[in-house]
């Protein structure tokens, strides 16, 4: 546990306990450790005698997580929808910047609404009036865990598992490096509260609908690869997702990074989608973050853009043949060890 979770923990208690009101919200296209935090906060402060309310933001509640106690708690809305000035207190989790917030429209805080964040993210921006940034952490949901420890809560089943899967999912199953013998420990302490988690690991890796197959193998047979096959990019151009009359969300299944980092080789790979015109949404991964920070790309190109060494993602508005050359030029500049294109 750090120094920084020790002090600040006491400091926000004492603001959610002065609190009535408490805004949760999840980032576009959630995660395990975005949905997991959500409800597991929701719960805590639920049993502080609080009054709280959760919008699953941008974007639709994920199939694959269905199975999580409590999800319904989560109401479909998004930023726009809600009436902010109800609020005294917004803990925004697991989000490096506003644009996870929304991406609708640029956020503006009311007077009276406190903002904690709670985040594991290197490029947070630290926007809150309290900001609880650790970015040695695995997760938010690692975070959380401590600081109910520290708030001296009765983690209860529905909350470890919650906070379970978000440590699993960011930590790749355990497989990445940010997967720590505390991570280790924090993760048997929670599946011994709850160890019923299998089915909910079965779904979240085993759930997929008929167009996400669909838009992989597009994604894959639009493979290019750059800087002696070292870099790989799969590009999807908006004339792919018009022609099949997809929607924006189905389109997003286009992202495989994760599956093309997999091959032996190719250590730095990234995936394009332009889902709207002239608005592409890009999708980094490398095999070697201690080599390859691809947040580094992330933060510098395109919009809205962040995340960790070894995952990251962006918002590039152009179409997706300057875009992609953007990408190039900026990986070029970053890594001269790749050489030439």
């Amino acid at each position: 546990m750090t120094d920084q979770i020790k002090e600040l923990a006491s400091e926000i208690l004492e603001v959610i306990l002065k609190s009535k009101k408490i805004l949760l919200h999840c980032h576009p296209y959630p995660d395990p450790d975005s949905i997991g935090s959500v409800l597991a906060m929701s719960e805590v402060l639920k049993h502080m005698g609080k009054e709280v309310f959760s919008i699953i933001g941008d974007t639709e509640y994920p199939q694959n997580l269905l199975g999580l106690p409590n999800y319904k708690w989560i109401q479909p809305k998004n930023f726009t929808q809600i009436d902010t000035s109800e609020f005294d207190l917004f803990i925004i989790l697991d989000s490096s910047s506003t644009a996870q917030i929304t991406r609708l429209v640029p956020i503006v805080f009311p007077d009276n609404m406190n903002t904690i964040v709670i985040d594991h993210h290197p490029t947070n921006s630290k926007f809150g009036k309290i900001n609880l940034v650790e970015s040695s952490y695995s997760s938010t949901s690692q975070i959380l865990y401590e600081l109910f420890k520290l708030w001296n809560v009765e983690v209860s089943p529905d909350t470890a598992v919650c906070l379970f899967m978000g440590i699993y999912a960011d930590t790749g199953g355990f497989k990445y490096l940010n997967s720590t013998p505390e991570t280790i420990f924090v993760a048997s302490e929670l599946v011994k509260i709850n160890p019923n988690y299998h089915k909910l690991l079965f779904d979240l890796e085993n759930s997929k609908k008929p167009i996400e197959i669909e838009m992989v193998g597009l994604a894959f047979s639009s493979v290019e690869k750059y800087f002696s096959n070292q870099v790989v990019l799969s590009v999807i151009r908006y004339e792919e997702i018009k022609k099949r009359n997809l929607s924006k969300n189905d389109a997003m299944e286009g992202l495989v990074a994760s599956q093309l980092r997999t091959v032996v080789g190719w250590d730095l790979v990234a995936s394009l989608v332009e889902a709207e015109h002239n608005v592409v949404t890009v999708s980094l991964r490398t095999r070697d973050e201690n080599k390859f920070d691809v947040s580094k790309i992330a933060k510098t190109v395109g919009e809205k853009g962040g995340g960790h060494k070894g995952a990251a993602g962006t918002t590039i508005m152009e179409p997706v043949s300057k875009a992609k050359a953007t990408l190039l030029r900026a990986i070029e500049q970053a890594f001269p060890e790749l050489g030439k294109q």
